[in-house]
């Protein structure tokens, strides 16, 4: 992962400049040695990559061999093709088909290991539904609302799901730890080898003025993000631009706001270290709060367009009726965002969307004046 981000490093540049050139439905590739970089509505990877490869988008589909790591996130991603290294994906839902030769870590809405998947290593997989049908050569952690296992695993399984259920092929080498309100159900072919353990499910419950108090600084919090937009959508008519660049350009979006949100820190960090850049870490410190936040309010904005258009096409172009849609978007992603597992990979998606469609904008409104 870390070999990854540092060329993506690198890369970046690479993929914003093409990214200008292209329209906005076009597949941005860039490569760089072996590695490989992809971002855009669709994204299928039919030939082998040697090295590492980053990809985000709509629908991603890895239908080849990659010789390094893989990293996807997406509305849907199928991991067909066979990946000679560590895996990290994310999306509404991910469907493994191919084999993993190491480590894996999954989380999504939906996830779904193939009966003719294998995982060599170990697997990490949180989602609000798992259907694990495949090999899985190491350990198992997996977290989430509904939990089936019906392939063998090689190690230990540690399991947290309202509902767990092992089916006739699930044979576990190693011994199952779990946690879930329900009583386990377990087919009479499945093999726990190494024993099973019921933990405790902790419930932590809080005070009653505890949660009058999380539910105050949670309207302050909401009510200072629909002043701020409302600010922005009236006084800021470029913020309506960095709407529609996210709109349009999601998976681009994405894909930079995955790299500045990592990279940002870890140069203001260098720069802090060396005593002639500390001001310059502290303004970018600063400059990157701002992002955090305009990124976000844009995630919500373009999600309230998005309805906007559906309920009330012709009120679009209206900025009182795009306040609204707005207001909106924040109220929806603030109620995702309370989902337990799912609610947080949502808010991820959308505040590195946001951020990449500001980075995305500021590209643009900056390229006229370097001619």
């Amino acid at each position: 992962m870390q070999r990854i981000l540092a060329v993506f490093l690198i890369g970046l540049a690479s993929v914003a400049v093409q990214a200008q050139d292209n329209k906005p439905t076009d597949l941005v590739t860039v490569d760089l040695g072996k590695d490989h970089f992809a971002a855009g509505q669709d994204v299928t990877v039919a030939k082998g990559v040697a090295g590492d490869l980053l990809a985000a988008g709509r629908e991603i589909v890895l239908d080849d061999k990659i010789g390094g790591d893989a990293v996807a996130a997406g509305g849907t991603v199928r991991l067909n093709g066979n990946i000679s290294d560590n895996t990290y994906a994310a999306g509404g839902q991910i469907f493994v088909n191919g084999t993993i030769a190491r480590n894996a870590r999954i989380a999504g809405g939906n996830v779904e290991l193939a009966p003719s998947s294998r995982i060599e290593g170990g697997a990490s997989i949180a989602a609000g539904q798992a259907r694990l049908m495949g090999s899985i050569g190491g350990y198992l952690q997996a977290a989430g609302g509904s939990l089936y296992l019906d392939g063998p695993i090689g190690g230990d399984v540690d399991a947290t799901a309202r509902q767990i259920h092992l089916g006739p092929n699930a044979r576990i080498n190693g011994r199952l730890r779990y946690r879930s309100r329900r009583a386990l159900q377990q087919d009479a072919g499945a093999q726990v080898l190494g024993g099973i353990e019921q933990l405790p499910f902790a419930v932590r419950t809080s005070p009653a003025i505890g949660r009058g108090l999380a539910r105050l600084a949670f309207w302050i919090w909401t009510l200072g993000l629909i002043v701020v937009v409302a600010i922005l959508l009236l006084l800021l008519p470029g913020f309506g631009n960095v709407i529609g660049m996210l709109e349009s350009r999601p998976g681009m979006s994405a894909l930079l706001g995955f790299a500045l949100l990592v990279c940002i820190p870890i140069a203001s960090l260098i720069l802090l270290i060396t005593l002639i850049g500390a001001p310059l870490a502290l303004l970018s410190i600063a400059a990157y709060f701002a992002l955090l936040l305009v990124g976000y309010l844009a995630a919500a904005a373009a999600m309230g367009d998005l309805l906007l258009k559906r309920l009330r096409h012709g009120a679009v172009e209206t900025v009182g009726w795009r306040i609204v849609a707005a207001i909106c978007g924040i109220f929806i992603i603030a109620l995702l965002g309370r989902i337990p597992v799912l609610g947080g990979l949502i808010v991820f998606m959308a505040l590195i969307m946001g951020i990449g469609a500001v980075a995305l904008q500021m590209t643009r409104a900056l390229r006229p004046a370097v001619h």
